[in-house]
């Protein structure tokens, strides 16, 4: 027999005595099942949710001034430094004052001489009348004499005993003391006029001396010292900055396309670093107009700091109140599965979990706002894991 013929029978002869395969599992034999899984769930309700704006903000305070010394000088004194409360009034540094004691002594004088030449030196006051004068009544007396001779010499001629030569001259002395009189006058407007300047000055100088003392604007605390006791100071020098710290205003940024919802006198509440519990205030101002290079507006609260607990610069966290009326629908935040970037969530419908994407808006640490997908009165698993849409729900009691 070929060789080929051999192998050919052999092949055939192993192949009759295999034993048979198995049999293929039907095809149309279902899967089992899923086992039904016991979830707890919520109920998706419509609920008083106050529409707020989430901002950004910091503490400053209410108001700052750089304190200066009006009048040049050197230091005699400065009672306070850095972090110093005090109050209006206080006293903050003084001038030496001696050159300025000397001025005011100057300026009464030059006032009393002033005076002395209205004859007021023992005046209370300075209201004299011209007429009352020694200055104009000495004008007066001499007119009134000249007006005598005049109408004398008139009478006189009349009666042909007085020459022409005498009353030219009575006339011409007459006009003469009207003169006379006429300056009197306004030598005493005059000097009257040198007694309000020299008083003027005499009110620099006592204003100068006052301004020796640099005193405190408003209750404040000192920011910054920046002098020291025998430094020579120009006018307009810097002393010290005081700040009022209470209230303090709350600087907010709020976004320009969110501007239209805020108005005075709306509800913030603050979260500041160090604070457990929040903080409440009222809006006060608006900015009258967007700032052009954040394009936000600038609106600002003002928080009471009597005991100075709160400081300017702080960070702040905060939240407008916009709609304390509002209501939104909401979820448990643990009902809540986020991937990706998508948001679903599990629904109960007829006995059975159905995967369902959401919209979510607000949220906090118990709730999140359900925009769209389901609607008031749809049941969610809690806490849903690895749960997939068709398997069967066991609600737990």
């Amino acid at each position: 027999m070929h060789p080929w013929s051999l192998a050919v029978a052999l092949t055939t002869f192993v192949a009759a005595c295999a034993p048979s395969a198995a049999p293929a599992p039907s095809a149309s034999r279902e899967a089992a099942p899923p086992a039904p899984r016991e979830v707890r769930v919520a109920t998706i309700e419509e609920v008083a949710w106050e529409r707020t704006l989430r901002v950004t903000g910091e503490l400053a305070e209410y108001e700052s001034a750089t304190l200066s010394t009006k009048v040049p000088g050197r230091v005699a004194s400065i009672g306070v430094d850095l972090g110093s409360r005090v109050a209006k009034g206080a006293p903050i540094a003084e001038i030496e004052r001696r050159d300025y004691e000397l001025r005011v002594t100057q300026a009464e004088a030059a006032l009393s001489a002033a005076r002395a030449l209205l004859g007021l030196a023992d005046e209370p006051g300075d209201r004299v009348e011209p007429a009352d004068t020694a200055l104009v009544r000495k004008a007066q007396a001499e007119l009134d004499d000249a007006r005598r001779e005049n109408e004398r010499l008139v009478e006189l001629q009349k009666s042909g005993v007085s020459a022409q030569f005498e009353l030219d001259k009575s006339v011409a002395r007459l006009a003469q003391a009207e003169s006379a009189l006429q300056d009197a006058r306004e030598s005493v407007q005059n000097r009257l006029a040198l007694v309000a300047q020299r008083r003027a000055e005499l009110a620099i100088a006592n204003q100068q001396l006052a301004d020796t003392q640099i005193l405190a604007p408003f209750d404040g605390v000192v920011a910054e010292r920046s002098v020291g006791t025998g430094d020579f100071l120009t006018a307009g020098a810097a002393v010290a900055t005081l700040v009022r710290d209470d209230p303090l205003r709350l600087r907010l940024a709020v976004r320009e396309v969110d501007a239209p919802l805020v108005r005075v006198e709306q509800l913030v509440r603050i979260t500041l670093d160090g604070f457990a519990a929040p903080l409440e205030a009222r809006i006060v101002r608006l900015a009258p107009a967007i700032d052009a290079r954040t394009r936000s507006l600038i609106v600002e609260c003002e928080f009471a700091n009597a005991d100075g607990r709160l400081r300017a610069g702080s960070f702040a966290r905060a939240e407008i109140v916009v709609d304390p009326t509002a209501r939104s629908l909401a979820v448990p935040v643990e009902a809540l599965i986020s991937f990706a970037g998508i948001d679903k969530v599990i629904a109960a419908v007829d006995g059975k979990a159905k995967e369902t994407r959401v919209v979510v808006g607000r949220r906090d640490e118990q709730r999140v706002e359900l925009v769209s997908g389901l609607q008031a009165g749809a049941v969610v698993v809690l806490a849903p894991g690895g749960l997939q849409t068709g398997t069967p729900l066991v609600i737990a009691k």
